[in-house]
């Protein structure tokens, strides 16, 4: 299951509050464009900016639009192991197929405190857990023998991963590795990757699907080229603070808004011209990608 592109799907915002019908639509049309899932109250989701009403909202509204299309995962988060327990046990009752988990944020635990807290929370259910390696966020990195500690718990089938050197070593373990970087994509696929939970996914699923299948199908020198045209597109939806440019770029027909919840301020009108620029560029290279 824990393959291909994985859409961490973003909040609408309007007026302050979470825009459900914008949420549906956006969910509707996610699920229609081939991603292979999609990824609830996720850092990309600005989850941890919601209060728990709006948490239960939105994973509603995703889990009923998408339900019996593409399998919809929750993310956790926060320091208090005991309350990951109790969160996952709240979201548990809504038609989730997982749950992305993180280290305990700011506590910085060692590695068997990190693989106490991993096991509790695997514990606590019997659904599949995507480990989320993002030490950038959490201030702790998950090693590579922790990983292969708890590939060995029969619910623990996978992997997001956001530090580059450790992709070959996590690569080589006995579970699945999904890209947690947007601009390593490819870096992560030949190390071994079956995917990604990628947030640029909002915006050029497509291209990120015909790079995979490029690489599974033995064309590594096309899938690098194909890559590298729309690199430059990666980085800028990461040039403000996520989820500020991917609001952006989708608010840019006029159908959604690009609000953000502070402190996340929206993107600058600069970095919007840039942002125009870019989806021009992504239309011309549809026209001319490589069929996989």
């Amino acid at each position: 299951m824990f393959e291909g592109i994985w859409l961490p799907i973003i909040t609408p915002l309007r007026d302050g509050e979470v825009d459900i019908e914008a949420l549906e639509r956006l969910t509707d049309e996610y699920a229609s464009r081939g991603v292979t899932g999609i990824v609830a109250l996720s850092t990309t989701g600005e989850a941890a900016l919601l209060s728990d009403v709006e948490r239960v909202s939105v994973l509603q509204a995703i889990t009923e639009v998408a339900a019996g299309r593409v399998p919809v995962i929750a993310g956790l988060g926060g320091s208090d192991t005991r309350a990951f327990v109790q969160d996952l046990r709240a979201l548990e009752k809504w038609n989730v197929a997982g749950f992305l988990v993180p280290a305990p944020s700011y506590v910085c635990p060692d590695q068997a405190g990190l693989a106490w807290h991993f096991g509790q929370i695997a514990r606590a259910t019997s659904k599949p857990l995507v480990l989320y390696d993002v030490p950038h966020r959490t201030g702790v990195s998950i090693e590579i023998e922790t990983v292969r500690e708890l590939a060995e718990i029969d619910n623990i089938v996978a992997i997001k991963a956001c530090a580059s050197e450790r992709f070959k070593a996590l690569g080589q373990l006995p579970i699945s590795l999904l890209c947690g970087t947007d601009e390593a994509y490819l870096e992560c696929l030949e190390a071994g990757a079956t995917g990604g939970i990628l947030a640029s996914a909002h915006i050029c699923p497509d291209l990120l699907r015909d790079v995979r299948s490029l690489v599974k199908a033995g064309y590594g020198e096309a899938a690098s080229r194909l890559f590298a045209r729309f690199k430059g597109v990666l980085r800028l939806l990461f040039a403000a603070p996520n989820p500020s440019a991917i609001k952006a770029m989708l608010s840019l027909d006029g159908t959604l808004s690009p609000e953000t919840r502070m402190p996340i301020r929206p993107a600058s009108p600069a970095l919007v011209t840039q942002l125009e620029f870019a989806r021009a560029v992504l239309d011309d290279l549809r026209a001319v990608a490589p069929s996989p």
